[in-house]
């Protein structure tokens, strides 16, 4: 642009001194012509500068750590006017990690897709979004900005590891086969008794015993209620290290995905006053819950969720806490 600039100045200065030593008709219209020339190119230019439209798209949603998370830059013109050339600065970032860098995009004439990769180095999202968008005049003159693409997001996963479960995680005590009310009652084999409430069908009532005790007495089924299954991790440290969590993590939350085990995720949240996380049932849910986790910075240090009360919301009873570290797994009580 800049040379373009340079040549416009030298061919304008000829026009100026075309003037000053031939005043006729000609040179007043070439000097004309000249001046005007950038207006009438920046007029023709945008339209398609508006008609113009940058979509930024991930290739994948997730990519394995170690590898290359591809971006997809495409630029899509709805009018017949010319576009010159474009330029895209955007900067890619780890937002787990805080690691990123710069990018840029000039597509060659008559392309319109690109494809820009970055390093999936350490586990987290990879965010990537367009800074500046510009085009430019018909004689390169001018910039004119463009809008920008929406950002994209790529998940940067751990790698599969082999995990050692504790033998009995999903049997015994850990299970936490507690008997509590069924909701709507209904037959079953366990019950307990209890003084009738106003409401209760006089299905459940318990007559021969109301006889004897001249009140009326409820049976009131019971089922078995498993204790809520949480794996708790460490949301702080290097990269280096969470990379390896996750990895355990991810493992685990799989494995008790494939015993149709549905469990929750949780990790301190900001300031270390509060939990966050989510329940798990599905793979879908698991990669939602790692979205949550790799959305902020890491810091270096910060609260143990081993320190910390283990409460889930909406959930009651007995809960049962796997704690999951870099080199391993711990049981909590329940």
């Amino acid at each position: 642009m800049a040379r373009r600039r340079i040549a416009y100045a030298a061919l304008l200065g000829l026009a100026v001194l075309f003037q000053i030593f031939f005043r006729f008709y000609l040179s007043t219209f070439t000097l004309a012509l000249v001046v005007l020339l950038p207006v009438l190119a920046a007029a023709l230019s945008l339209p398609a500068a508006l008609g113009c439209t940058l979509t930024l798209s991930p290739a994948a949603p997730t990519v394995i750590r170690g590898g290359e998370a591809s971006f997809r830059l495409t630029l899509e013109c709805r009018t017949p006017f010319p576009l010159p050339r474009v330029k895209v600065r955007l900067r890619w970032e780890n937002r787990l990690t805080g690691e990123g860098d710069a990018l840029s995009w000039a597509p060659a004439p008559g392309e319109t897709a690109g494809e820009l990769t970055v390093p999936a180095a350490h586990c987290g999202c990879l965010a990537c979004r367009a800074e500046g968008a510009w085009t430019c005049d018909l004689l390169g003159l001018f910039p004119i900005p463009l809008r920008k693409p929406a950002p994209a997001e790529v998940l940067s996963l751990p790698r599969p590891v082999e995990l050692e479960v504790p033998p009995g995680l999903l049997s015994g005590r850990s299970e936490g086969a507690a008997l509590r009310p069924r909701p709507g009652g209904g037959p079953g084999e366990d019950y307990d008794l209890r003084n009738y409430r106003p409401g209760d069908p006089l299905r459940s009532v318990h007559w021969k015993l109301s006889s004897k005790r001249d009140e009326l007495v409820v049976k009131e089924t019971l089922e078995p209620h498993r204790a809520a299954l949480v794996l708790t991790f460490d949301r702080f440290g290097a990269p280096e290290v969470l990379d390896e969590t996750f990895a355990r993590l991810c493992a685990l939350s799989r494995w008790l995905l494939e015993r149709q085990r549905p469990h929750h995720i949780r990790w301190a949240g900001p300031g270390g006053t509060g939990t966050e996380g989510r329940p798990v049932d599905s793979e879908a849910a698991l990669l939602s819950c790692l979205a949550l986790a790799f959305s902020a910075p890491a810091p270096e240090a910060g609260a143990s969720m081993l320190d910390l009360p283990l409460r889930l919301p909406g959930e009651g009873g007995r809960v049962r806490r796997i704690h999951v570290t870099a080199s391993g797994l711990e049981g909590g009580g329940l």
